[in-house]
This record gives C-alpha cells, structure tokens and sequence, in this order.
C-alpha cells in the first residue's frame, strides 16, 4: 500500500466528510443503508462499460470513503486502484475500509490538495471512473483533459454523475413568478416553500451559471469529453421518480442533497419565524404523511476510451 496523505490540518472543515458522514444520511442508519443501496446501483452501473485487462489499474476519482475502488477490488482479484480525493479524511477512511477489507495490499491513497492530477504520472492508468465527484469541480473540461493524460493508449473513462441543473431552474422559474406582477395575490407560504428551495438550489440565471454541480447538462459532459479527445463516447440519462428514501419525517428534514445544500430543519428552526415554520412544516408534513411527496433522481452516465496511438510511418 503506498500512500501521499495530507497533514492532519487539512481534515479540518471538511464540508465533504461532514455531508457523507453525517448530513447525507441524517444520521440515521436506516436511511444509510436505503442510500448505500442506491449508490451501489449508481457504483455498478459506472463500473460495468470497463473493459480491463489482468492487471489493470483503476482511478477512483473523488473517492470519499472508497465505495466504489472497494466494490471494483472486490470483484476483481487483480485489479490495482488509486483512490484520490481532496478529502484527507474520508481518504483516511477508504484507508481503513481498504485494510478492513484486506485489499490494502492493492490500493494507493492521493490527496488532491488542489484537485490536481499532476502527482499521477501520464499514462500510468488504465481506466478513471467518478461517481458523483466531476459534478462539483468549477473547471470540468480541465479535469477531463487530466483524466486524458493520466490514462495510457485505450484506457477508458467511465462517469456516473448527478444533474442537477433542471433542480436549478425549476428554482429560477419560481423565483421570477414571486418576483412578478402577481406576486402580491399568491399565498406567502409558495415564498416560504421556494427560500426552503433557494437554499438547495440556486435560483438566478447568474446564481446558476456560478454554481459548478447546477451550470451544465449532461448534453454538456458529453461535449467536454470529446473536445478533452476522448472517442467512441457513449451517453445515457437516467431519470427516475419515486417517494423519497428517507424512512420517517425527522430524516427527511435533516437530509440534504448535496453538501452544500441546507436541511429543511435548519431552515425551519433558523431561518424562519417561529409562526412562518410552523406553517411550512405543518403543510409539508401533510404533504408526507399522506404519500404525496416524490423525489426525481437524474444520473448520466458517460463512458468513452482515449484513442490508441497512431502506428508509427512505415520505415
């Protein structure tokens, strides 16, 4: 096992440790295990387009807390993984899950104290696989292009990303009906309900267009990757609708989307009058106890292969 960990200053405010660790679920284990079920089919949906020789050696791109390099080791006995990420602390983690799992012997640890890959040599790797960690870098057609050099002659590239940009707008179509000649006649909890909303999502064109996980389309990745000189890409985009996974309502109020997002709660014991709060939670909870709630849930998922290198000129 090598490892290029960061020091023990870099764990402190770690939005990404605290929102896996904790906010992501509500810190509630039923709710993990409804996610990490989720997340496996996420996991193996990205990692099935590889096509990997004896072995190969895998990025795990913005690992966290390795789920996916683990699930790649598990199931690949010769298979070498390179798990990287700007987290000192959930690399530490995936180090641990790695030993715990006995696969440590096969794994490398990178801090990516600016994002960077320029500590990975260029073409030293036979696939990079992300999973809901290219979203959140601001300059995507960069890190597309390192995830280019990194890979060697027909290594693959394999990404399974969140879209968040249809959440974005529907906040920005909100905002301008509040902001409207009308907005005097609608009921003020539709307000209350959109500055819950407002604080997940951005909602001005500019708010959008600044927001690295809100600004592209998945008609956009595709583009990236193939200006970043990938072939042969291939894009699917899954949309699917259902109730939302949280187990009881008190989950459902602490849980957030993504890490930058606010929960439900803190909006309601914060950032409302005691009276405004319990009108919009009276109203959502209604809303949940009666099963009308749903969550839409947009992933696309991309694999391309960088092209072999030309045959040298005869003689």
């Amino acid at each position: 096992m090598i490892q290029t960990l960061s020091p023990h200053d870099a764990m402190l405010d770690d939005p990404w440790a605290d929102w896996l660790l904790d906010g992501r679920n509500a810190g509630d284990p039923v709710f993990e295990q409804r996610i990490q079920a989720r997340v496996d089919e996420y996991i193996d949906h990205a990692l099935q387009p590889l096509e990997l020789q004896p072995g190969a050696s895998l990025l795990d791109f913005g690992c966290g807390d390795g789920a996916l390099g683990l699930r790649a080791l598990q199931a690949r006995d010769d298979l070498r993984v390179v798990f990287a990420d700007t987290s000192a602390e959930l690399l530490d983690r995936a180090n641990r899950r790695a030993e715990a799992a006995g696969v440590d012997a096969r794994c490398r640890f990178v801090w990516l104290a600016d994002g960077d890959l320029g500590v990975i040599p260029a073409a030293s790797l036979d696939a990079v696989c992300t999973r809901s960690a290219l979203a959140y870098v601001p300059d995507k057609h960069r890190m597309l292009t390192q995830f280019h050099r990194v890979l060697r002659p027909g290594g693959m590239l394999s990404l399974a990303e969140p879209i968040f940009r249809d959440d974005a707008l529907m906040c920005c179509a909100e905002r301008a009906v509040l902001d409207g000649p009308q907005a005097a006649e609608l009921p003020p909890l539709l307000r209350l309900l959109h500055d819950w909303r407002a604080r997940q999502f951005p909602d001005t064109a500019e708010a959008v267009a600044d927001c690295p996980h809100c600004n592209f389309s998945e008609r956009d990745l595709f583009a990236w990757v193939m200006q970043a000189g990938f072939a042969q890409p291939h894009l699917e985009l899954h949309i699917d609708a259902g109730p939302p996974l949280a187990p009881d309502w008190d989950s459902f109020t602490r849980h957030t989307p993504h890490p930058f997002a606010t929960s439900l709660r803190d909006v309601l014991d914060w950032e409302c009058a005691p009276e405004q709060g319990a009108a919009l939670e009276g109203l959502l909870r209604e809303q949940w106890e009666q099963g009308a709630m749903s969550s839409v849930d947009r992933m696309a998922y991309l694999h391309a292969r960088r092209p072999q290198e030309p045959a040298p000129p005869p003689g």
